[in-house]
Parts: C-alpha cells; structure tokens; sequence
C-alpha cells in the first residue's frame, strides 16, 4: 500500500471525527442556549404572574376588600428566588425596585393611613419599576427587543392634567 493511500485515508478518517465532534459541540451549545433562554422566559412569565396576584391583593387590602394579613408574599418570594437561578445581574438589578415598590404599598396598607395621592405616588412607582424590568427581561431573552413605552395591566394610572394655580 502506498503512503499516499494511506495519508488521505487517514487524512479523511480524521477530517471526519473533528466534523463530527464539531458538529456535537455546536449541537450542544445551542441547546444549552435554547434551554438557558426557555428557562429564564418560563421564571419571568412565573414572576409577573405572581407581581399581578401580589399587586391586586395590595390595592384590594388598600381599598378594604381584602384584610392586608391575607396577601400571600410566598408565592412571590418563590417566584423571586427562580428569577435568581437564571436571570443576569442586570434582570435581577431592573427587579429590585420592583420589589421595594411592592413593600413600600405593603408597609402604607398596613399603616391604615388612607391618603389618595401618596397612594397614586407608590402606584406610579411601582409601575415604572414594573416596565423598567419587563424591559431588561426582554431584552435579556432577545437584544433585539425594543422597549415598551406602556405598561400593561395593573394600576393604569391616568396622567393628572395640569392645574393653574
């Protein structure tokens, strides 16, 4: 047998493993990809699944519908700590004002004090704090996402027109 037979089968031979090991490694790396972002999609969709519940309980306690004991915050502190397994530092920074937010409503439902325009100021905080993290979520899922501009249900607090005083 000549060596030239031998070096391109060998040559082939060789070619073939590392297009196939290659092959495997890119097959697995988007995979993994793929799993990373459905998990972090299915733990942001559970987190503004309990922010709603979370929320409405608040206004509803505010309000007098619903005893302010009987807001549930586990189902937010679980779905919290599966936004912290897979989220980037940046998705869990755009969440903690969101978080204050819902205390700060909880601490003034639990003051009894009933004063409407703090109350619309707590809310509107909240609601910034909300689109401010939906926005770095989507953008955490696709970089192509553009910003909302409108948040989407919750307290939709009209703009004030303005007053001359």
């Amino acid at each position: 047998m000549s060596w030239t037979v031998v070096v391109t089968v060998a040559g082939s031979m060789i070619g073939t493993l590392a297009g196939v090991f290659a092959g495997g490694f890119l097959t697995r790396r988007s995979q993994s990809q793929h799993w990373r972002k459905d998990t972090k999609a299915a733990a942001y969709r559970n987190l503004l699944r309990e922010y709603a519940r979370v929320e409405f309980d608040l206004r509803r306690a505010y309000l007098g519908t619903l005893p302010a004991t009987d807001v549930d915050w586990s189902r937010w502190g679980g779905a919290l700590t599966e936004v912290s397994l897979v989220a980037d530092e940046e998705v869990v920074a755009a969440l903690t004002p969101v978080g204050v937010a819902l205390v700060e409503l909880d601490a003034r439902v639990h003051s009894g004090r009933r004063d409407a325009q703090e109350w619309e100021t707590l809310l509107r905080a909240l609601v910034a704090a909300q689109v401010a993290f939906v926005n770095t979520a989507r953008r955490s899922l696709d970089p192509a996402q553009r910003d909302l501009t409108l948040a989407l249900g919750g307290p939709l607090i009209p703009e004030r027109p303005a007053t001359d005083h």
